[in-house]
Formats: C-alpha cells, sequence, structure tokens
C-alpha cells in the first residue's frame, strides 16, 4: 500500500475511532438523562397522586377508589398508578395495570424507600408514602418507556458519523497528498541524478523541518560520495602514471640492451637501473596495500601500549639501514619524571611506518640529507613529535594538498618519489587520532607536527 493511502486509511481510522467514542458518550448520557426524566416524571405523579388520594382514602375509609381518570401535564404519557396499604391491598387504582404486583416487590419498596424495576413491557418505579396520620402507602407508578426520540438520536448520530467519515477520508486524502509531496519532489530528484553528473545537489526548502534535514543529510552524502569517486579517479590516474614510467623505463633498458652485444659493465650498468626501478615500484605497491589495507579494515588493527621514544629510535633506525646517506637528529626534551607518560596506545608497526615516511620524506627534500627529529611532552603529558626538514619549504596553498595520495607539488620534480608516503601517513595518524598539522619554518624547511590523544583513564 502506498504512503498517501495508508495515511488517509490510518487518519480516517483514528478519527473514526474517536468521534465512535464521542457517539456512544453522547447516546449513553442522553438515555441515561431521557430515563431519569421518565422516571423523574413518575415519581412526580407517585408524589402528586399520594398527596390527593391517600386523605381521600383516610375520609371515607379502607376502600378501593373507583377508576377515576385524572390528566395531567407532568409526562406525556399514559401512567398505571396503584397505591397498597400497609397489608399490601390495593387501596386506589389509577388506569389499572394489567398484572398484579408481587409481594415481594412491594416489601423491597417499603424496605428501599423506593425503587425502580421493570413490570411486564412497563418501567414502574415505586415509593413509600406517608399519609398525614401516619400509615404508610407503597405508591407504584408505571408506563412504558418510549424510545422515539433515542431513535431520532441514534439515527442523527449513524447519518453525522457517515457523513463526517466521508469527509475525513476526503480530507486526509488531500493532505496526505500534501504531506508527501515534498518526498515526490525528492525521489523525482533523486531518479534524475546521474554517476556522470556528481556536481547536481537536491534543492532545499527553507523550512526547518525533518524533510528539509533529510535533503542536507542526503547532499551531505552526496558530496561525500563525490569526494571518494574524485579521489578514485584521481587514485587510478596517478597510480597508472607513477607504475608506467617506471615500467616504460625498464622495458626500454632492456630493448636497447638486448639490441647488441654490450661490455660487461654496461650490462651491471642497466642491471642496477633496472633494480633501483623495481624496488621503487616495489616501495610503492608496499605502500598503496598499507593504504588500502587501513582503509578497508582499520577497526581490525590491534592497539597495545608502546614507548614512544622507542617507537621513534626503532623508525631511524630502520630508515638508516636502506639510506646509510641520511642523517637524522634525535633529540628528547622535557623527559616526564613518570614513565607512563611516554606510552601511548597505538599499532606498533602502523606507527613505526607513519614515522619512517615522515623522516624519508623529509631526508628526501633536504639539501643535505638531514632532518630533525624532537620528542616533547605538553604539561598534560600528552606526546609532541616534530619532524624539521632543511628543505625549500611547502608553498601556503599547497599545504592542504600534500596528504593527498599522489600529489606532488611542481617543485619537487627532480626528487624521485610516489606522492602516496604523506597519503599513508595521514590515514594511519587518523585511525590513532593523533593531531598532524604542517606549517613552514624560517628560515627554510617543513614541520610535521604529531601531538597525540589524551590518554583514556581506565
Amino acid at each position: 500500500m502506498q504512503i498517501r493511502n495508508r495515511l488517509t486509511v490510518q487518519f480516517s481510522l483514528i478519527v473514526a475511532s474517536i468521534m465512535l467514542v464521542a457517539m456512544l458518550i453522547i447516546y449513553i448520557q442522553f438515555k441515561n438523562n431521557l430515563r431519569e426524566e421518565f422516571f423523574g416524571g413518575l415519581r412526580s405523579k407517585t408524589k402528586l397522586t399520594a398527596a390527593v388520594a391517600m386523605s381521600r382514602l383516610e375520609r371515607e375509609g379502607l376502600q378501593e377508589v373507583p377508576n377515576t381518570p385524572m390528566t395531567t401535564s407532568f409526562i406525556p404519557f399514559t401512567e398505571n398508578i396503584s397505591i397498597f396499604d400497609e397489608a399490601n391491598r390495593r387501596v386506589y387504582t389509577f388506569n389499572r395495570s394489567p398484572a398484579d404486583f408481587s409481594f415481594s416487590t412491594l416489601n423491597e419498596i417499603r424496605r428501599t424507600g423506593e425503587c425502580c424495576f421493570m413490570h411486564g413491557k412497563y418501567s414502574a418505579i415505586g415509593t413509600l408514602q406517608v399519609s398525614p396520620s401516619g400509615k404508610k402507602y407503597v405508591v407504584i407508578a408505571e408506563a412504558i418507556f418510549n424510545p422515539e426520540a433515542l431513535g431520532k438520536l441514534t439515527q442523527i448520530l449513524v447519518m453525522v458519523f457517515c457523513a463526517c467519515c466521508a469527509l475525513v477520508a476526503i480530507g486526509g486524502w488531500f493532505f496526505a497528498g500534501q504531506a508527501i509531496s515534498p518526498v515526490s519532489r525528492i525521489m523525482n530528484q533523486v531518479d534524475e541524478l546521474l554517476p556522470s553528473d556528481m556536481n547536481r545537489r537536491l534543492e532545499t526548502s527553507n523550512n526547518h523541518d525533518e524533510l528539509a534535514r533529510l535533503v542536507m543529510t542526503f547532499n551531505r552524502l552526496l558530496d561525500r560520495l563525490q569526494t571518494a569517486f574524485n579521489a578514485q579517479k584521481l587514485f587510478l590516474s596517478n597510480i597508472s602514471h607513477e607504475l608506467k614510467n617506471p615500467l616504460t623505463v625498464i622495458i626500454s633498458q632492456i630493448e636497447i640492451v638486448l639490441q647488441k652485444d654490450r661490455p660487461e659493465a654496461e650490462y651491471r650498468q642497466t642491471l642496477q637501473s633496472v633494480l633501483d626501478d623495481t624496488r621503487e615500484l616495489n616501495q610503492v605497491s608496499d605502500k598503496l596495500m598499507q593504504l588500502a589495507k587501513i582503509t578497508a579494515s582499520g577497526q581490525e588493527v590491534q592497539f597495545e601500549e608502546i614507548r614512544i621514544d622507542e617507537a621513534v629510535w626503532q623508525a631511524k633506525v630502520a630508515l638508516l639501514k636502506t639510506h646509510p646517506d641520511y642523517k637524522i637528529n634525535f633529540e628528547i626534551d622535557s623527559l616526564p619524571e613518570d614513565e607512563s607518560k611516554l606510552y601511548v596506545r597505538a599499532n606498533e608497526q602502523l606507527l613505526r611506518t607513519a614515522l619512517t615516511n615522515l623522516m624519508d620524506n623529509g631526508c628526501k627534500y633536504s639539501s643535505n640529507n638531514q632532518v630533525k627529529v624532537r620528542l616533547s611532552f605538553l604539561p598534560e603529558g600528552n606526546p609532541v613529535i616534530e619532524v624539521q626538514d632543511q628543505g625549500p619549504g611547502i608553498p601556503n596553498d599547497e599545504l592542504s594538498l600534500v596528504f593527498e595520495p599522489f600529489y606532488r607539488s611542481p617543485k619537487t620534480d627532480k626528487v624521485k618519489g610516489s606522492g602516496v608516503g604523506l597519503s599513508l601517513v595521514d590515514s594511519i595518524v587518523k585511525l590513532h587520532k593523533i593531531s598532524l598539522k604542517v606549517s613552514n619554518r624560517a628560515p627554510s624547511g617543513a614541520v610535521f607536527r604529531l601531538e597525540f590523544p589524551e590518554k583514556e583513564v581506565a
């Protein structure tokens, strides 16, 4: 069932239920008031008749007074009225009832003082009246309850109920359509979105309601999707470029060497060049695999307590093994007295990879292949690592781009690199919730600052 139909049915059922309950209350209340008015008329009739008849009975003696027609305006229908003495003898009758009253009924009236009951098809009320001389008489008045007014009320309520239900259904259908029209408009706009046109966004209204929030949430989702698609396109474009160039160089060198016989020295030189290019490809592939692993399964990374100074030192040693020409100056400032401040929760392998890439990046772009690593601690005890190179620095308009995959500044074309290292560092520090900032420091060089988060109290 469509939402509009379901809303109409639900709205109609709710309103119909409320109306039905209200009309039942009206019906029951009207019925009770009608019966109270009916018995109130009979009660007034018994008092009036008793006041007239009892004095006459005591004046004329105990004998049944003949049936004397009496007219009254108290009740708009014919009544049967009977008076019984203390011996339960009928001493007065007005329109005598076709059936006699049982002694148990008369005794119940004497006991309670007043009693309403059904006597065949008649509704009767019996009251105990005391004459001026102190004698007690039972006066019973009965009549047929006329439900004509109740029937008319029922007809009116049924017609009003049906008419209101019809109007509610029509109104519910109209307002349900008005309510879901923005949803239909959103659906139509979503259907018009194409993968080739990710710049389009849903139109937002000026209303600050749930649908407006839904549109803004969907637009933010489209922004993230567009960013992901653009990053994927850029990734594929750059990786094809980064892999194709070394492969082309390798193939060209091998083809040239195979064209004719050459001296052993040339073969060695060519093989060394091929080996360097192959190692570069291997490094790029390793970094891409690590980057993909972090992105795909970051929640599965295991964290443990590690000493931050040892992690920096091990990263330095590992980098110097592969690049003996690098110079890394590592210093610790304000070593905390509490040894526990040296420990951080991290994945040791990933953290060392990030530190190694930062040091490698700094040495690579420094003119003297030298980088300075400084470990300090904030007043709160949070470790801070700063990696400062001796390079030309990073243009201000490129500071926000250096962590994009495969991005390389035009000023660094002469330096070998893949543009993946800093992107891998950025992914690792985000996984560890580490604050990473980059800035330029006078007179030259860039500074990468890692600020570790405050340790959670167990």
